[in-house]
């Protein structure tokens, strides 16, 4: 089960390697992203970036709190504010069988992760990236993902990270309504939030 993380990996390492567009010396979008100069790139594509930004909040509200296996999962999702699906997946690959009775780290902490204000400002945070989409234009995102090697590489760990979330609810979590979980952004803060509603069963 865990070889399918590895084998995403290394495809998505792949990708990024021979991705279209331009790379980072000559990349038409990198320095307006990277400075948070939005205007100058299509709403579209500051979308995705954004949302790229809200997946590691909800990494460490689905994985800290489950953190029993043998390998720490805090510096990976540290460093998938940075690297996104490509921190995550040698985590889930790497990360053993459950080696401890308690998560790690501060209790206050875990309650922080698992809050329903925690959750809910990750679901602000994608409705404001879902708004900031409204605006944009399928023509000009393509363009922008054929120009930009930023952009192609984002735009599959995008897609990447979505499938990483409804697998981590599916395998650490086991929520009803799992469904859900493939609605970016919203959809895991929904099931995380509704856990605390109705009890939790094993349908997908």
């Amino acid at each position: 089960m865990k070889k399918r993380y590895g084998i995403v990996f290394l495809l998505l390492t792949i990708y990024a390697l021979l991705a279209p567009g331009a790379g980072a010396g000559n990349d038409p979008y990198l320095a307006s992203l990277a400075t948070g100069r939005f205007e100058e790139v299509d709403p579209l594509v500051t979308a995705v970036f954004s949302m790229l930004g809200v997946y590691p909040l909800l990494f460490a509200a689905l994985l800290l709190p489950k953190d029993q296996y043998r390998l720490p999962a805090w510096p990976f999702v540290l460093a998938s504010f940075v690297t996104g699906a490509f921190a995550i997946l040698p985590y889930l690959f790497l990360r053993g069988k459950k080696a401890r009775e308690v998560p790690r780290g501060p209790g206050f902490l875990q309650r922080a992760f698992s809050s329903r204000l925690y959750l809910l400002l990750i679901l602000l945070l994608s409705l404001a990236a879902y708004i900031a989409a409204g605006n944009g234009s399928g023509s000009a995102y393509a363009e922008a993902y054929t120009a930009s090697s930023l952009v192609s590489v984002m735009s599959v760990d995008f897609l990447v990270v979505i499938w990483l979330a409804r697998d981590i609810l599916r395998t650490d979590w086991q929520p009803p309504r799992l469904w859900a979980s493939w609605i970016p952004g919203i959809g895991p803060a929904l099931v995380l939030l509704g856990r605390s509603i109705a009890p939790a069963d094993k349908s997908d």
